[in-house]
């Protein structure tokens, strides 16, 4: 199996310690009730991206893949998915580029916590690579069955 991240792992990782340790410190001297809203607000998200963000990515091999998000992951056996494409999706400051799986039965499903960003029409070439990687493993899965 291969597992590939995103980049952006180690930035949600921080982010998610940072919001975290801001809530542990506010509950270390909360004084009053009105306290318990930015614990929440904080404590939460941070336990969120700090729990999960080294589990972001997706994993492949001959079985199919594995794709794990920011709640929740997903799961395709070869068999599953019809091919692998490169998606943008435009913004108005930046568009992202991003894997795509086609799937069997006609959906499709993106994978955005993979993607990459830019401007114009310049091709990511860290998407590029990775969907050629996810389409070699699927091509060769659907050979030797």
């Amino acid at each position: 199996m291969q597992k590939r991240r995103s980049p952006w792992a180690i930035v949600y990782f921080l982010i998610g310690l940072v919001c975290a340790l801001t809530a542990v410190s506010t509950a270390a001297y909360a004084t009053r009730v009105d306290d318990l809203i930015p614990i929440v607000l904080t404590g939460i998200p941070g336990l969120v991206l700090t729990l999960r963000a080294p589990m972001y990515g997706v994993s492949f091999g001959p079985t199919g893949l594995r794709y794990s998000g920011l709640l929740r992951a997903r799961s395709y056996t070869w068999s599953e998915v019809a091919k692998v494409e490169y998606a943008t999706v435009p913004g108005t400051l930046f568009s992202s580029d991003l894997p795509e799986l086609v799937l069997a039965d006609g959906k499709s499903d993106q994978l955005p916590l993979l993607a990459g960003y830019g401007r114009g029409s310049k091709v990511n070439k860290r998407v590029e690579s990775l969907v050629a990687d996810l389409e070699r493993a699927r091509t060769a899965a659907r050979a030797g069955e």
